[in-house]
């Protein structure tokens, strides 16, 4: 059995941080494109209580340029109360880089549910009588929408304006059956888009004043990849001692500091950063690099444990930390890399978020070691950040938005005045 401790910590509410960035307040970022279209596919838990559109909304794009993004928008079948349906934004888990790797698209085209465990807590807020809008994010969704290739992988104004954005998109289409109440919240990648939503969502009331952000839940998120990056690299090592068989779990390790790497570096380049793959690579995964970029994350994730797993069984010399892949922990030293990371989680970690984040976290997540959540939530916490973290003992990535659940409502039902 899981259990529960609730760790309650924090600073009172704070202002937003001072941004420079004011591309985000553009007359025109929010408005909605053409007429959303009603989704197909969705899955039954979500169809029996929830309507779902596709809508197309424009936003600022990393390059500087104006740029339209996709979200899914579901509002419960019955009627929104006096005042409308409050508002929550849903960031979703990793899904890859290339635009066909959309929830959205992989819902509409191929009938699959792209994000985890998260149809059944959508539905569950739902039923509370809260609309929710899901972004694809910067990048991703239907080209045939006007979609253009280039994610903002864990890059904290891409992420943070794709969700922000989605508000103003969403209040616009509904009008009066939406209150402007908005909560930001998200599982992995979307953890991580939650907080940044945070960061820029002075700009919602900017673009759109009704809109009212009242805080923020953040599951699961990777909150410094640098530094799951040596505890990670550490436990390939001690796996990669002499006389040792790598265990199923130990590969699937190796796998997740591979894979997913591509799409950071996919990003950083198409982000103005000159990080040259020859230097992040090993053979095999420059390969993966070059030839499956735009491969989404389950098939990628298939592809690289195959191949690590060949290479394992073609010699008894060959160990876990001496696959040819990405280059160790060693990447992260590299110029280029510190700058990514520094801008981006390292200016999400030194900033002063307003409101409150509910933060719940799983001690078996891998994603995201113990040591490394603690250090970040600590040093947000120093920084006068209001954090409530909620820590489930034996709890994996895949675990915590179900076991959360509980939490996640009753956090909702304080944040928004619900009506029945």
């Amino acid at each position: 059995m899981l259990l529960l401790v609730m760790v309650l910590t924090g600073c009172g509410f704070v202002t937003s941080p001072g941004n420079s960035d004011g591309s985000g307040a553009t007359t025109g970022n929010g408005d909605v494109v053409g007429t959303p279209t009603p989704l197909r596919n969705v899955p039954r838990e979500l169809s029996t209580v929830a309507d779902g559109k596709l809508v197309v909304y424009r936003m600022p794009g990393i390059q500087g340029n104006r740029i339209k993004a996709t979200a899914m928008l579901f509002t419960p079948r019955k009627s929104p109360p006096a005042g409308g349906w409050p508002l929550l934004v849903w960031g979703h888990g990793t899904v890859g880089w290339a635009p066909e790797c959309a929830p959205s698209v992989q819902l509409q085209e191929h009938g699959k549910w792209a994000d985890g465990p998260n149809a059944a807590l959508l539905a569950a807020v739902l039923k509370m009588g809260i609309a929710v809008v899901a972004p694809d994010y910067e990048g991703l969704g239907p080209t045939a929408a006007g979609v253009t290739t280039g994610h903002g992988y864990y890059h904290l104004s891409s992420e943070g304006k794709s969700m922000v954005f989605a508000a103003v998109a969403a209040k616009r289409y509904l009008g009066g059956r939406a209150s402007g109440e908005w909560v930001p919240a998200g599982w992995s990648e979307g953890g991580f888009s939650a907080l940044a939503a945070a960061y820029y969502s002075r700009l919602s009331k900017k673009a759109e004043p009704a809109l009212d952000y009242r805080g923020t839940i953040a599951l699961a998120p990777v909150p410094d990849v640098p530094a799951m990056n040596k505890v990670l690299w550490r436990d390939i090592a001690n796996a990669s001692k002499p006389g040792t068989v790598p265990t199923d779990h130990q590969i699937s390790q190796l796998v997740f500091a591979n894979a997913e790497t591509i799409y950071f570096t996919k990003t950083q380049r198409y982000a103005g950063y000159g990080i040259d793959p020859e230097r992040i690579y090993g053979q095999n995964m420059l390969k993966f690099y070059q030839q499956d970029w735009r491969t989404c994350i389950d098939d990628l994730n298939a592809k690289v444990k195959r191949d690590i797993k060949n290479y394992l069984n073609s010699s008894p010399s060959h160990r876990l930390a001496s696959y040819p892949g990405i280059r160790g922990d060693a990447p992260n030293s590299l110029p280029e890399n510190r700058r990514f990371f520094a801008r981006n989680q390292g200016k999400l970690e030194n900033s002063t978020l307003p409101g409150s984040v509910l933060w719940l976290y799983g001690t078996d997540d891998i994603t995201s070691p113990a040591t490394v959540t603690y250090h970040v939530v600590n040093k947000m916490l120093a920084n006068a950040n209001d954090i409530n973290l909620a820590i489930f003992e034996g709890a994996g990535h895949y675990d915590v938005p179900v076991v959360g659940l509980p939490l996640i409502q009753a956090r909702l039902r304080q944040l928004f005045p619900l009506k029945s």
